[in-house]
Protein backbone atom coordinates (compact mmCIF):
# COMPACT_ATOMS: atom_id res chain seq x y z
CA UNK A 1 0.00 0.00 0.00
CA UNK A 2 1.35 3.49 -1.17
CA UNK A 3 2.17 5.88 1.77
CA UNK A 4 -0.16 9.03 1.70
CA UNK A 5 2.27 11.80 0.35
CA UNK A 6 2.51 15.33 2.34
CA UNK A 7 4.02 18.14 0.27
CA UNK A 8 5.21 20.62 2.32
CA UNK A 9 5.69 24.17 1.43
CA UNK A 10 7.67 26.87 2.24
CA UNK A 11 10.31 29.17 1.36
CA UNK A 12 13.66 27.58 2.36
CA UNK A 13 16.72 29.19 3.88
CA UNK A 14 15.24 31.22 6.38
CA UNK A 15 12.99 27.67 7.55
CA UNK A 16 15.68 24.89 6.57
CA UNK A 17 15.91 23.39 10.37
CA UNK A 18 11.92 23.55 10.61
CA UNK A 19 11.66 21.71 7.09
CA UNK A 20 14.26 19.12 8.16
CA UNK A 21 12.11 18.64 11.63
CA UNK A 22 8.65 17.82 9.79
CA UNK A 23 10.64 16.22 7.59
CA UNK A 24 11.23 13.32 9.90
CA UNK A 25 7.98 14.04 12.05
CA UNK A 26 6.00 13.19 9.07
CA UNK A 27 8.29 10.27 8.23
CA UNK A 28 7.93 8.61 11.74
CA UNK A 29 3.70 8.94 11.43
CA UNK A 30 4.20 6.76 8.53
CA UNK A 31 3.89 9.52 5.72
CA UNK A 32 5.70 10.45 2.34
CA UNK A 33 7.15 13.85 2.85
CA UNK A 34 7.19 15.63 -0.32
CA UNK A 35 10.00 18.70 -0.34
CA UNK A 36 11.77 20.33 -3.06
CA UNK A 37 15.14 20.34 -1.64
CA UNK A 38 15.11 16.40 -0.80
CA UNK A 39 14.29 15.51 -4.23
CA UNK A 40 10.90 14.14 -4.01
CA UNK A 41 9.47 15.69 -6.57
CA UNK A 42 9.47 14.52 -10.09
CA UNK A 43 10.80 17.32 -12.36
CA UNK A 44 9.87 17.76 -16.07
CA UNK A 45 12.73 18.76 -18.01
CA UNK A 46 10.08 19.87 -20.69
CA UNK A 47 8.62 22.33 -17.88
CA UNK A 48 10.11 25.07 -15.85
CA UNK A 49 11.41 23.52 -12.48
CA UNK A 50 8.19 25.27 -10.19
CA UNK A 51 5.61 23.64 -12.65
CA UNK A 52 7.07 20.59 -11.76
CA UNK A 53 6.54 21.92 -7.75
CA UNK A 54 2.78 22.71 -8.53
CA UNK A 55 1.97 19.46 -10.08
CA UNK A 56 3.59 17.55 -7.31
CA UNK A 57 1.67 19.69 -4.81
CA UNK A 58 -1.63 19.32 -6.27
CA UNK A 59 -1.03 15.28 -6.44
CA UNK A 60 -0.45 14.75 -2.79
CA UNK A 61 -2.73 13.77 0.20
CA UNK A 62 -1.99 16.50 2.40
CA UNK A 63 -0.90 19.85 1.89
CA UNK A 64 1.13 21.77 4.50
CA UNK A 65 2.14 25.47 4.15
CA UNK A 66 4.90 27.21 6.48
CA UNK A 67 4.56 31.38 6.14
CA UNK A 68 7.70 32.70 7.68
CA UNK A 69 9.60 35.76 7.43
CA UNK A 70 10.33 35.59 3.66
CA UNK A 71 7.86 35.47 0.89
CA UNK A 72 10.18 33.27 -1.48
CA UNK A 73 11.62 33.28 -5.17
CA UNK A 74 9.41 34.48 -8.00
CA UNK A 75 7.22 32.11 -10.42
CA UNK A 76 8.54 31.41 -13.77
CA UNK A 77 7.74 33.27 -16.45
CA UNK A 78 6.78 36.61 -14.80
CA UNK A 79 9.63 39.41 -16.03
CA UNK A 80 12.30 39.47 -13.48
CA UNK A 81 12.27 42.21 -10.50
CA UNK A 82 14.85 44.23 -10.78
CA UNK A 83 15.23 45.08 -6.83
CA UNK A 84 14.34 43.72 -4.06
CA UNK A 85 12.12 46.78 -2.95
CA UNK A 86 9.47 45.91 0.22
CA UNK A 87 6.74 46.72 -1.96
CA UNK A 88 7.12 45.10 -4.78
CA UNK A 89 4.66 42.85 -5.34
CA UNK A 90 5.36 39.57 -7.43
CA UNK A 91 3.87 35.93 -6.78
CA UNK A 92 6.14 33.47 -5.49
CA UNK A 93 6.33 29.92 -6.14
CA UNK A 94 5.26 29.09 -2.50
CA UNK A 95 2.10 31.20 -2.64
CA UNK A 96 1.74 29.42 -6.42
CA UNK A 97 1.78 25.63 -4.64
CA UNK A 98 -0.61 26.61 -2.04
CA UNK A 99 -2.97 27.76 -4.89
CA UNK A 100 -2.09 24.44 -6.49
CA UNK A 101 -3.59 22.33 -3.60
CA UNK A 102 -6.49 24.26 -3.48
CA UNK A 103 -7.37 24.33 -6.44
CA UNK A 104 -7.70 20.06 -6.01
CA UNK A 105 -9.35 20.27 -2.17
CA UNK A 106 -6.24 18.56 -0.92
CA UNK A 107 -6.37 19.30 2.97
CA UNK A 108 -4.23 21.95 3.91
CA UNK A 109 -3.00 23.02 7.25
CA UNK A 110 -1.18 26.62 7.51
CA UNK A 111 1.64 27.22 10.00
CA UNK A 112 3.16 30.63 10.29
CA UNK A 113 5.87 31.99 12.47
CA UNK A 114 4.49 33.95 15.94
CA UNK A 115 6.73 37.13 14.96
CA UNK A 116 5.48 37.51 11.60
CA UNK A 117 2.18 36.80 12.55
CA UNK A 118 2.05 39.75 15.05
CA UNK A 119 3.79 42.13 12.18
CA UNK A 120 0.59 40.86 9.98
CA UNK A 121 -1.49 42.60 12.93
CA UNK A 122 0.81 45.79 12.64
CA UNK A 123 0.06 45.33 8.98
CA UNK A 124 -3.45 45.14 9.46
CA UNK A 125 -3.25 49.09 11.28
CA UNK A 126 -1.13 50.45 9.37
CA UNK A 127 -1.85 48.83 5.68
CA UNK A 128 -1.42 52.29 3.96
CA UNK A 129 1.59 53.70 5.42
CA UNK A 130 4.40 52.55 3.31
CA UNK A 131 6.94 54.21 6.18
CA UNK A 132 6.46 51.50 8.06
CA UNK A 133 9.54 49.81 8.86
CA UNK A 134 9.34 46.02 9.65
CA UNK A 135 11.21 44.18 11.63
CA UNK A 136 10.71 40.12 10.56
CA UNK A 137 9.30 39.97 6.63
CA UNK A 138 11.25 41.02 3.60
CA UNK A 139 8.59 41.69 1.39
CA UNK A 140 5.12 43.20 1.98
CA UNK A 141 3.53 39.80 -0.47
CA UNK A 142 4.48 37.63 3.36
CA UNK A 143 1.14 40.10 4.48
CA UNK A 144 -0.80 39.83 0.89
CA UNK A 145 -0.22 36.08 1.30
CA UNK A 146 -1.74 35.77 4.67
CA UNK A 147 -4.68 38.35 3.45
CA UNK A 148 -5.19 36.05 1.30
CA UNK A 149 -4.81 32.51 2.73
CA UNK A 150 -7.47 34.36 6.20
CA UNK A 151 -10.06 35.17 3.31
CA UNK A 152 -10.69 31.68 2.24
CA UNK A 153 -14.54 30.42 3.49
CA UNK A 154 -12.52 26.89 3.78
CA UNK A 155 -9.81 24.55 4.06
CA UNK A 156 -7.70 27.15 6.03
CA UNK A 157 -6.88 26.35 9.15
CA UNK A 158 -3.43 28.42 10.70
CA UNK A 159 -1.44 27.96 13.43
CA UNK A 160 1.17 30.02 15.17
CA UNK A 161 4.22 28.31 15.61
CA UNK A 162 7.58 29.64 17.38
CA UNK A 163 9.59 26.16 17.35
CA UNK A 164 9.02 23.12 15.35
CA UNK A 165 7.45 21.14 18.35
CA UNK A 166 4.76 23.58 18.33
CA UNK A 167 4.04 22.60 14.28
CA UNK A 168 4.01 18.76 15.61
CA UNK A 169 1.57 18.79 18.20
CA UNK A 170 -0.80 20.93 16.37
CA UNK A 171 -0.25 18.21 13.18
CA UNK A 172 -1.02 15.40 15.28
CA UNK A 173 -3.81 17.02 16.50
CA UNK A 174 -5.44 18.28 13.05
CA UNK A 175 -4.65 14.83 11.57
CA UNK A 176 -5.86 12.45 14.37
CA UNK A 177 -9.39 14.37 13.95
CA UNK A 178 -9.11 14.32 9.89
CA UNK A 179 -9.14 10.35 10.95
CA UNK A 180 -11.75 10.29 12.88
CA UNK A 181 -14.24 12.02 10.77
CA UNK A 182 -12.98 9.20 8.25
CA UNK A 183 -13.94 6.52 10.45
CA UNK A 184 -17.58 8.45 11.74
CA UNK A 185 -18.08 8.94 7.86
CA UNK A 186 -17.16 4.79 7.53
CA UNK A 187 -19.77 4.08 10.25
CA UNK A 188 -22.40 6.31 8.68
CA UNK A 189 -22.04 4.49 5.40
CA UNK A 190 -22.63 1.41 6.86
CA UNK A 191 -25.58 2.67 8.74
CA UNK A 192 -27.08 4.21 5.64
CA UNK A 193 -26.39 0.86 3.69
CA UNK A 194 -27.80 -1.35 5.98
CA UNK A 195 -31.49 0.60 5.71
Amino acid sequence: MAKPQVFVSSTYYDLKHIRASLEGFIENLGYTAILSDKGRIAYDPDIPLDESCYRSASESEIFVLIVGGRYGSQVSGEKRLETNEFYKRYESVTKKEFEAARSNDIPTFILVEKAVFAEYETFLKNRENVTVEYAHVDSINVFLFLDEIISKRRNNPLHQFEKHTDIELWLKEQWAGLFRELIKRRGSNRQLQSL
